[in-house]
């Protein structure tokens, strides 16, 4: 054994484990990214011949594999355009802004298992990244257009005209309450039970109807009475609905009187 061979095995050695805490940082630097696909590292030893009778210092080495083919659990986000492939061998076509901006011909094409999708500046379904959702494209009912799918070249980035996108309002509504009965009993201190229940209106626009119930306490007995006041958040607030509510001993369905109703509009 040489001195150079033995120097050279405690080198490999460090150089080793320094590749496998190189990997260690990088997935737990990339714990929250997603689609990020997890590094594993492997040892393997260096074997070296012998000359002699003398024995010669081998070492080891690393190896690093991407597990492309793993797949991480889905995580909820508040974005309804953000998607993700968790089973199977599938994935999400992408391109580039930049492609497609320079016009020149079909942009080409990546390949992503996750993205946080989102309507940009120019009407394109893209990450932040720059990446660029491809789709088939569909005529006006939403049928995907005959022969588009048979091959990739029919792909297209996705593009949203907001001049054209229209909202559906919100028609209807059920309400689903459970009140206590005790809260309009005699001496009762339970007080106002509220509700929040969203809604859209014709542009899109999130808005909501704040709903209170106020117990009717009489003096003596119980009352079986509520007043259920609706409040809209798009008129800033003011009262759009009040009403009676009035329950029996056998938890059927109230009677409802109104006391006033306004219309928002």
């Amino acid at each position: 054994m040489t001195i150079s061979s033995s120097l050279y095995a405690g080198v490999s050695g460090l150089g080793a484990n320094a590749s496998r805490l190189a990997s260690i940082s990088d997935n737990i630097a990339n714990s929250s990214t997603a689609g990020y696909k997890r590094v594993q590292t492997d040892f393997h030893s260096i074997v070296a011949g012998s000359s002699g009778g003398a024995y010669s210092a081998g070492g080891v080495r690393t190896t690093n594999v991407r597990l492309i083919d793993q797949r991480g659990p889905l995580v909820t986000t508040d974005n309804p355009t953000d998607l993700a492939v968790r089973d199977g061998g599938g994935f999400l076509p992408v391109t580039t802004l930049s492609e497609i901006a320079a016009g020149n011909g079909a942009p080409s094409m990546r390949l992503t298992t996750a993205g946080s999708f989102s309507m940009n500046s120019d009407g394109y379904l893209a990450t932040e990244s720059g990446l660029a959702l491809l789709g088939w494209p569909t005529d006006a009912a939403g049928n995907t257009l005959a022969g588009a799918v048979d091959s990739s070249d029919g792909l297209e980035p996705i593009y949203l005209n907001k001049n054209q996108l229209v909202g559906e309002p919100t028609t209807k509504m059920q309400i689903g309450a459970n009140l206590p009965a005790t809260a309009t009993e005699a001496g009762a201190t339970s007080g106002v039970e509220s509700l929040s229940i969203e809604y859209f209106d014709n542009l899109g626009s999130s808005e909501n109807l704040d709903i209170e119930f106020t117990p009717t306490v009489p003096a003596t007995g119980k009352s079986n009475q509520w007043t259920m006041t609706i409040k809209d958040t798009a008129s800033g607030g003011a009262v759009v609905g009040e009403y009676t509510l009035e329950f029996d001993d056998s938890s059927s369905v109230p009677t409802i009187g109104v006391i006033s109703a306004v219309s928002a509009g």
